[in-house]
């Protein structure tokens, strides 16, 4: 994993001076949009951060799990990054990440939430206990999961701090690492579904669960950034040799 390990960054070395001070200039709508975005993440990276360990247990061999190892701390970074963004710039009530999440959840739509603490661990729990196909687990995460909802979310975030009144240029750079991390996921988890023998109904169920997840961020994006992502996602469905449409 000679990727992943030349690219790791912490997110405390992040300076966010600029941001807390830019935070109470922003208009009550910037915030809201923000925050909206910030709670999909954490619970999100919070979510996945607890999730890996099923798709290490399964992984198929020595480099497999090394991969799905080093996907685990990356996530375990998000999550703390989320977090620190939530209290030491948004000032997000809580002496704790949890009670942190809970205090953003309701800003967050119920989809998303079912998606990350529903859907997602059920998927972990089926991998662990029964053998579950880890094609179709890895489809759900690093295809739908990472490669639709958290990437369109990501660019959403992106173009959401270009356009504020204030600049919040620690979180932006964070943001940016967060991206460079999620390229490599979403490529290492397309792999794994290019090496499988995927049968069509397995590809339609990826292809629909696409275009349903794609919508979880309500309209905290766009549909021109859903319509992206989906392009993405049946693109790299059609690298993986998958011939439906």
């Amino acid at each position: 994993m000679t990727l992943a390990d030349s690219i790791q960054w912490d997110e405390t070395a992040i300076d966010y001076t600029t941001d807390r001070a830019a935070w109470p200039q922003l208009t009550d709508d910037e915030r809201t949009r923000v925050l909206g975005l910030l709670a999909g993440f954490c619970i999100a990276e919070f979510a996945v951060a607890g999730q890996l360990g099923s798709y290490q247990a399964a992984a198929l061999d020595d480099s497999m799990e090394a991969c799905f190892r080093a996907q685990a701390r990356d996530e375990a970074r998000h999550a703390r990054f989320f977090d620190l963004v939530a209290a030491d710039v948004a000032g997000i009530p809580g002496d704790t990440p949890a009670q942190r999440l809970d205090a953003l959840r309701d800003r967050a739509a119920p989809e998303l939430v079912d998606l990350f603490e529903v859907r997602l661990p059920e998927t972990a729990r089926q991998l662990a206990d029964e053998q579950r196909d880890l094609t179709s687990a890895v489809g759900l995460y690093h295809m739908v999961i990472e490669g639709v909802v958290l990437l369109a979310g990501q660019h959403a975030m992106l173009a959401t701090l270009d356009g504020l009144s204030a600049g919040l240029p620690g979180v932006h750079k964070g943001m940016e690492l967060v991206l460079r991390d999620e390229r490599w996921h979403i490529g290492f988890g397309s792999r794994i579904v290019q090496s499988a023998d995927i049968c069509n109904e397995q590809a339609a169920a990826m292809l629909e669960q696409g275009e349903t997840a794609a919508k979880v961020w309500g309209d905290l994006i766009t549909a021109e950034a859903i319509e992206t992502a989906m392009r993405q996602h049946r693109r790299r469905l059609k690298a993986a040799g998958i011939k439906f449409w």
